[in-house]
């Protein structure tokens, strides 16, 4: 008996509503860890059109992991100035580059990990140190584990 069908047809698939990806180069900057320079590169990533970022950074360290970003991950900023509360963010600490969870509070601002083997960042107004926020993270790309 010869079945005069395809598999698709039997497992019903329907495949007619897939589209191409539309694509687009992203600077890559280096790398961002907690105490880590973002080192300036001259590489590309390309992500999705809808991917709505300035740059993209690689992941080294586990300290985001509960947010499923793992090291080695890439992860892609959009510029700006502030986030709300809650959001992950690239934030600057003096000289030093850090990709955690943004809390703000009257006097202080506090780095959160996504792995609690990470204590909180806190940096108190009264303490001298610059802070500035580099960007949201707005997207990451992840290989299957």
């Amino acid at each position: 008996m010869v079945l005069e069908t395809s598999v698709d047809e039997i497992l019903g698939l329907d495949f007619s509503n897939i589209r191409p990806i539309e694509i687009m180069k992203m600077p890559m900057l280096g790398n961002i860890a907690s105490g880590e320079a973002i080192e300036e590169q001259d590489l590309y990533v390309m992500a999705g059109k809808k991917v709505k970022a300035d740059f993209c950074l690689s992941v080294k360290g586990d300290s985001m992991i509960g947010a499923r970003i793992y090291d080695s991950n890439i992860v892609f900023i959009r510029k700006q100035p502030d986030v709300e509360t809650g959001q992950i963010a690239v934030v600057r600490i003096d000289n030093e580059v850090t990709l955690k969870r943004v809390y703000k509070y009257k006097n202080c601002v506090t780095l959160i990990a996504e792995n609690p083997a990470y204590a909180p960042i806190v940096i108190n107004g009264h303490e001298g140190k610059a802070v500035s926020i580099i960007g949201l993270a707005v997207a990451f790309q992840s290989a299957v584990r």
